[in-house]
């Protein structure tokens, strides 16, 4: 039996045995002193009267004390049924038909499943497929998350992502993918349920702990992807590589072909260049392609374009030439020098262990005092930063939780020290055109590099570079409408080519008319944004 229909048999059964006493009751009160003589039934009709508050003025005014004392009462037990006894029958009935049922089931098949806890990450994950037209059903465990994700048009059903009854439902048969993205102690518990209900769809788990890695193997993930350590791995690698002619930014993308983006500092001879002049690079087979200014990106800058010490160029060409290349843009090392981390998360943690096995020593703020932690405080106030030295830091790294916070963070570094190298990692894309113009120089999103590796290994797309400020794509030329370069809307999209691959030879710097033959591959590259829009118009 429904809930309403419990309360509604309870709530008739209890207004007709108070009828019936109250009905009585008045009788007795009108026969015994007020000295009437009515029928049964007129002294009910008069308490049915006064409890639909429709009124009774055949009967008064009442002569005695207690007749009136009784009337009063009647009256009050009008609120008692108006405002208590009847909301309680139906208020279960309106939550039932104004409240939608959240869905418990998809129709769906060949699609990508989604078994998470909703979360930024997510977010990015379904901007991803829709981006690309992939079909998917994310299962939540919570009635309100899949009813918000269903009033914004995704494809969502309510369920517990570790139980094999719900991914059943999502229809796991008959899915490509499952990418199972929850807390780090479900993770196993989701692989084993997807794996209880087929051997064949793929799976990816995604995992804030590297040591999980194997155990979620064993489970039957077919990828297992750590993010965090990625992410982590890539800002101590960036300056590393600004530092220690030991480490290198260049990424090779084939034989004889790579990109790179260097950081140009106050002491690098090229702060003060222009893109234009020879001196940049002295060799014509390493081309400027674009570069971050004032916080945004721009593909194929000018000749006149200035550089200074807020530019990160992005160069490609022979990985030999890069390495040189990059050798002029690093930081002159101090050997005192120390890099300033703030927040000791999991990504603060792991920064801190990857420079610290190089040499480099490390001060760690934190708001609560642990082992690890040298300064207790707020990374939003300049004393803290102060105290912990970042004004004499050669890198100031903000692995905060919140966004807001590490915007604060970077502008107080910025305005206590302008020549510091400051690398931010971010939660979210939105804020990331904000915290370069307020002075990072390196900026890193953690959805952005869980989209780029779900797509990776998802949905098999060609990406030659995912852990950097940048996305470097490779589509095909079966994919492209037009014969020639210009009828690709490369630059339109916000992005930059960097070669034509053909017959596994990189062509770069060429010309708008050159025409692309079948089996081509055009390596495009840009931030998420544009490499999206460009997604999008080729689509």
């Amino acid at each position: 039996m429904e809930r309403w229909q419990r309360r509604a048999i309870e709530t008739v059964g209890g207004l007709l045995v108070l009828a019936f006493i109250a009905s009585v009751a008045y009788h007795y009160v009108l026969v015994v002193f007020e000295g009437r003589s009515p029928t049964y039934f007129q002294s009910t009709q008069v308490v049915v009267e006064t409890f639909t508050g429709t009124g009774y003025g055949s009967d008064s005014p009442w002569e005695t004390p207690l007749g009136n004392v009784f009337v009063i009462v009647l009256d009050l037990s009008t609120f008692l049924v108006l405002f208590i006894v009847l909301p309680y029958v139906f208020q279960p009935i309106l939550e039932e038909s104004l409240s939608p049922e959240p869905s418990r089931t998809t129709s769906l098949s060949d699609h990508v499943i989604v078994a998470c806890s909703v979360t930024s990450h997510t977010e990015r994950l379904i901007e991803e497929f829709e981006t690309r037209g992939v079909e998917y059903v994310v299962v939540v465990e919570d009635e309100q998350t899949v009813l918000d994700l269903e009033e914004t048009g995704k494809s969502a059903i309510y369920g517990n992502p570790t139980a094999g009854e719900a991914l059943s439902r999502a229809g796991v048969g008959v899915a490509s993918s499952v990418v199972v993205d929850v807390e780090d102690e479900d993770a196993a518990s989701s692989v084993l349920a997807v794996r209880e209900q087929t051997d064949d769809v793929r799976v990816v788990a995604l995992c804030r702990t590297p040591s999980l890695e194997e155990p979620l193997q064993y489970a039957g993930a077919d990828i297992v992807v750590t993010p965090r350590h990625l992410l982590a791995q890539r800002i101590a690698d960036q300056i590393l590589s600004e530092r220690d002619s030991r480490f290198s930014n260049v990424v090779s993308l084939g034989e004889e072909f790579a990109l790179v983006e260097a950081t140009v500092f106050e002491d690098s001879p090229l702060q003060g260049t222009t893109v234009g002049e020879r001196s940049l690079s002295g060799n014509e087979e390493v081309d400027i392609v674009g570069l971050w200014a004032d916080g945004e990106f721009v593909p194929s800058p000018s000749p006149e374009t200035e550089i200074d010490e807020r530019t990160t160029l992005i160069l490609a060409g022979p990985e030999a030439e890069l390495k040189d290349l990059e050798a002029q843009t690093r930081s002159v090392q101090s050997p005192d020098e120390t890099v300033v981390i703030a927040g000791y998360g999991r990504v603060g943690g792991m920064v801190r262990d990857r420079l610290e096995r190089a040499g480099i020593d490390c001060t760690v703020i934190d708001r609560v005092e642990k082992e690890g932690v040298d300064v207790v405080g707020d990374a939003t106030d300049e004393t803290t930063l102060r105290e912990a030295s970042v004004k004499t830091a050669a890198a100031y790294v903000v692995a905060l939780g919140d966004d807001n916070e590490a915007l604060l963070s970077v502008l107080l570094a910025r305005r206590l020290a302008s020549d510091v190298d400051i690398v931010a990692r971010l939660d979210s894309s939105e804020a990331e055109s904000k915290v370069r113009r307020a002075g990072a120089n390196y900026v890193l999103c953690l959805p952005d590099i869980t989209g780029r590796l779900v797509a990776l290994n998802v949905l098999r797309e060609k990406i030659l570079s995912y852990d950097s400020q940048i996305e470097v794509v490779s589509f095909g030329a079966e994919s492209l409408p037009g014969e020639t370069l210009a009828d690709i809307p490369i630059r339109e999209s916000g992005c930059l080519l960097v070669a034509v691959e053909r017959d596994g030879e990189f062509h770069t710097g060429v010309s708008s008319q050159f025409a692309l033959k079948p089996g081509d591959d055009v390596l495009v590259a840009g931030d998420d944004e544009a490499i999206n829009a460009f997604r999008s118009v080729l689509d």
